[in-house]
């Protein structure tokens, strides 16, 4: 069932927006309806972003930092001005870190596990904590919806590599760590916004190198429409499959 073309979406928050995959979510959501109003987040505005905002009346860019609280919070006020009482039906935190030395347990420097915490845990709770009272706002102005992205909804972007069960080596340690406490993270925060009829996941993208970033946004589009109640709290990935953590 395609939820978004069967309801709608009134608004997409989507965080981390400059390049890759954050991009191409933006691209996919305001082509699809011009009358969803699409939020893009980022630090700066790429001249890649900026084309697609000055090209599309229902994109909208605001600077966000998400480990800044108060930028997170001037954010908030912005999308607020922006959605108005409908608030914000789908919140999807993209905005992560990487460190490109991160090659193993002993060789990862304590720093990169201080920044990739800050960015990809911390950050993102941060945004969803503030960010929160547009979701759950537009979650109760459609109460005739089931539990689904066209109501109220929060999805955080993870990696196969937060399995700790599925864990072979020990490569990416600092980004693997940060995004299995970003699977714990997603569980904690589903626990808590079920009762308001919102759902909350994490989304494991293709692992696979070849495929590009339009075609990643389009398999989490996919996972993003087809999850429901039933996949609060867990990590999905292509064909919503249920990864372990």
């Amino acid at each position: 069932m395609k939820v978004m073309k069967l309801y709608g979406i009134g608004s997409v928050v989507v965080t981390g927006t400059n390049r890759g995959i954050g991009l191409e979510l933006v691209k996919y959501f305001s082509a699809q309806d011009k009358d969803t109003k699409v939020i893009a987040c980022s630090r700066r505005l790429s001249p890649e972003l900026e084309s697609v905002v000055k090209s599309n009346d229902n994109v909208s860019h605001v600077e966000l930092e998400v480990t800044s609280i108060d930028s997170v919070q001037k954010a908030f006020h912005s999308v607020s001005n922006i959605v108005g009482d409908h608030g914000v039906n789908l919140l999807i935190n993209n905005a992560a870190v990487k460190p490109s030395n991160d090659v193993g347990t002993f060789i990862c420097p304590e720093k990169d596990l201080d920044n990739s915490f800050h960015i990809n845990v911390t950050g993102t709770h941060t945004v969803t904590r503030i960010f929160y009272p547009l979701i759950k706002m537009a979650a109760a102005a459609n109460p005739n919806l089931p539990v689904c992205c066209a109501r109220g909804a929060i999805f955080n972007i993870s990696s196969g590599r937060a399995s700790i069960t599925n864990a072979r080596d020990s490569k990416t340690v600092a980004y693997r760590v940060s995004k299995a406490a970003l699977s714990m993270l997603t569980k904690c925060t589903a626990n808590d916004v079920i009762k308001d009829s919102v759902v909350c996941a994490a989304i494991q993208p293709c692992s696979e190198k070849t495929l590009s970033d339009i075609e990643s946004a389009l398999e989490i589009v996919g996972m993003i429409e087809g999850c429901s109640v039933k996949h609060n709290g867990l990590m999905i990935a292509e064909g919503m499959e249920v990864i372990p953590c």
